[in-house]
């Protein structure tokens, strides 16, 4: 499953400028539910990206600690994807069109 996420300005309940969008994906059996062994994957891989660079003890010398770099990097190949060029005009379509204007 994939989803589009924007998140935009609002001055008197209208949109007026896009902050932020974002492309999601979750995994989903044929029954059409979330896969929960994959989301708790993603929930897991979560942790270790924020606070993977948070040790306990000192790292040994000549070692960098970037467990949390490899972390973040992976949850994004988990549960971000990248749209075409199509995805991308037809949600600028459907963002402006629900806008009533143009913002992307």
């Amino acid at each position: 499953m994939r989803y589009a996420e924007v998140i935009v300005n609002l001055e008197d309940r209208r949109a007026v400028e896009v902050l932020r969008i974002g492309f999601y994906q979750y995994r989903a059996r044929k029954n059409g539910t979330l896969d929960r062994k994959h989301h708790n994957e993603i929930m897991h891989t979560v942790s270790k990206a924020a606070f993977g660079g948070l040790l306990p003890t000192a790292p040994s010398p000549g070692v960098i600690p970037a467990e949390h770099r490899f972390a973040k990097r992976r949850l994004e190949h988990l549960s971000q994807w990248t749209p075409t060029d199509a995805e991308r005009e037809q949600l600028a379509e459907l963002v402006n069109r629900r806008a009533g204007r143009e913002l992307l």
